[in-house]
Formats: structure tokens, sequence, C-alpha cells
């Protein structure tokens, strides 16, 4: 441990990292002191501000009192998506999403557990069934946020390399109205190239125009972490991919951010101090890229830095089977907020990241048609 001007003394990060990694307590008087007011920023928002649930548009002040995690999967199928299936290999089992009275009781437990919504990251290209996750919205307390868009190369429907930037952008606004969306996402990149490919950059500005158009939020799948080949700057490259369709940096959260090793939370402070949220949403996860007391210490120096209100939490949880009895899609409170709470992070702040944050980032005036 370094020392400060040859004193004895532990520096004030110092002893957070200690806290975070749970080799000491974080003692009352030593709690994060917030840098954000909860409720104020909400109070700041536009006349008629709503969020577009799949049932129906909610305006803010009535959106219920508890945690919204913005990146969940509570629909998704992957298997062999893109990937081509192995000759003679047995086919891939269903995902534990297709049990919608499963899903059901998951999202009905993280409801017991303080959370008033969820919003789910899938879409097509990741197999995602809108009339089960309409079924799973009607049968729970929970608000459910559906999502549109495109994942990655990988599993793009062959038609987007023939059509051009806005052709897939009417095509997502159109996507959005049907569906009764409330967000684009998760929206990414290759986990194995350096850069984007030139069809993800033509549905990087697609997805761009379309909330521009729409005044959808976004959220992204940034690979930090999970590929050799990947910068650790992605997330800046994806900001600055959507910022140059005109789409403002506070309708967009980089996501993934807590994978990638940045002690110093130095890029995330980047993308924020640009105007964007920044998303821990791969907290708590099985297969752990980075463990969660280096997120909680690399969320400890982002929030030192006076950016508690661009924080977004969520797991990306997708109901392994393997977790049927466990945490479960309130992971993200029973799991890693403790956490957060013990490394010296006060009510307050958690309030302004898990109630205000997300509720600032998906609220939006509906366009009049």
């Amino acid at each position: 441990m370094q020392q400060q001007s040859g004193s004895a003394r532990f520096s004030r990060r110092d002893a957070m990292r200690l806290m975070a990694l749970g080799v000491v307590a974080a003692p009352a008087e030593a709690a994060l002191q917030r840098t954000a007011t909860p409720g104020a920023s909400l109070r700041r928002l536009p006349r008629g501000s709503v969020i577009r649930t799949l049932l129906r548009d909610v305006p803010v002040d009535k959106f219920g009192t508890g945690a919204v995690l913005f990146h969940e999967h509570l629909s998704i199928n992957l298997a062999g998506l893109g990937r081509g299936a192995r000759q003679g290999a047995p086919p891939p089992q269903p995902p534990a999403t297709d049990n919608v009275d499963l899903i059901v009781q998951l999202v009905n437990k993280a409801g017991g557990e303080g959370v008033s919504c969820i919003v789910d990251g899938g879409h097509a290209d990741m197999g995602r069934n809108l009339d089960n996750l309409r079924a799973i919205a009607q049968r729970t307390n929970v608000h459910i946020v559906a999502s549109g868009g495109f994942y990655m190369q990988r599993v793009y429907p062959p038609d987007i390399a023939a059509k051009s930037e806005d052709q897939v952008a009417d095509d997502l606004v159109r996507q959005a109205t049907e569906g009764h969306l409330g967000a684009y996402g998760e929206i990414g990149e290759d986990p194995n190239g350096a850069e984007l490919t030139l069809d993800e950059r033509k549905v990087f500005r697609a997805v761009g125009k379309a909330a521009v158009r729409t005044g959808l939020p976004i959220f992204t799948h940034n690979s930090y972490g999970t590929g050799p080949n990947v910068p650790k700057d992605m997330g800046l490259q994806q900001l600055d991919i959507l910022e140059s369709t005109g789409l403002r940096p506070e309708r967009i959260a980089i996501g993934h951010a807590c994978c990638l090793n940045d002690p110093q939370a130095t890029i995330i402070k980047e993308v924020a101090k640009r105007g964007a949220f920044v998303g821990f949403d791969r907290v708590t996860t099985v297969q752990q890229i980075m463990p969660d007391e280096q997120k909680v210490a690399m969320a400890l120096a982002f929030l030192e830095a006076g950016y508690a209100d661009k924080l977004l939490l969520s797991a990306d949880f997708t109901g392994q089977r393997t977790m049927e009895a466990g945490p479960g899609y309130g992971r993200t409170l029973t799991v890693f907020v403790p956490l957060l709470r013990k490394a010296g992070v006060d009510d307050a702040t958690l309030h302004t990241i898990l109630h205000d944050n997300p509720r600032r980032f998906l609220a939006f005036v509906p366009k009049k048609t």
C-alpha cells in the first residue's frame, strides 16, 4: 500500500479499495459523500415524460418506488445463431427463458426484492420472443420494457448488408412503433474484432438515427475484456458513432463497462464526462470476466470523481437453469449492492444510481405523429 508524502496513513482511495476487497469494514463516517440529490434530477425532466413499457406509456412519477434494472434478458435464444451448427452435434437445449412460467416466477421474486422495472435487452436476431415478453408483463406487477435493434455482425439478418443506413433506420423506427418498444439495445460489435465492421458501423448509425426520430434511449454491448483484440476505448468509439447522428449523449448508455480492467476508471470517467451513462451491467455474472470486488473498486473510483448521476447497474441475467434457485433477476440488489454498501456507498447515492438514473435514461416525451 502506498504512503502519502512519507506519511504512514493510507490514502482515501486505498482505504476504499481495501473495503471493496473485504479487508476492512467501512465505518459510518467513511461513507462516500453523495454527489447527487436523490429525486432532484427527475424533477427537471420535460413535461410529458414517460417510460414506454410493453403494455403502456407510464409517467415517470407513476413508475413505482423500486429499482430499475436497465439490461436483463427475459427472452433470449442465441443457441446456434450465426455460429453454424457442428455436423453431428446434438440440437441445443431450449433456453431457460422459453419457460414463461419460470421467468414469471423469477420476475415476481425480483419484484419482492425491490425491483420496479426490468428492461429486456433482446431483439429478433437474439431469439427474443415478444409474445413471451408480453405474457410475462401481463402476469407480473414489475414493469417490462422491451428493446429493439440488432446485436452484432455474426447474428445480423442477411438483408442488413444490402440495405442502406437510412433503410435500416426506417426498419428500426417501424419496429419500435409496432412493438411498443421502450429502448434500443443491446447494440454491439463482434468480440473478436479490433474495430467495428462496416455493417456494424452502419447499424450503429442507423440505431442512432432511429433514436433521434423516436426519442428512445440506446444501450450498447461493449466487448471490454472479452476478446484479445478489443481496444479499451471501444465504448468511446461507440459513443463517437452514435453522437455523429445527432443523438445527445445523455440518451446513450455504454454497456459492460464493469468488464474493463481499469482500476482508476479512466475510460469510463471520459464516457461520463462527455455526458453518456456508464453501464455496470454484468455484475454478479456466473462467468466472471472481472471479479465483483474489482468492479466495486472501479465503481468507487468513478463515484469519487463525482459521476454518481451517470452510473447504471444491472446483471445481464438470462435465467440460467443452474441459477433457478439462486439470486435470480434481483441479484443486482441482493448480491452487488451490499458490496457497494459495505465499501462505503451511502443509501442516498445508491438511490440515485438504482432509482433516479435509469428513470432519466429511459424517460422521453413521445413524438406526435
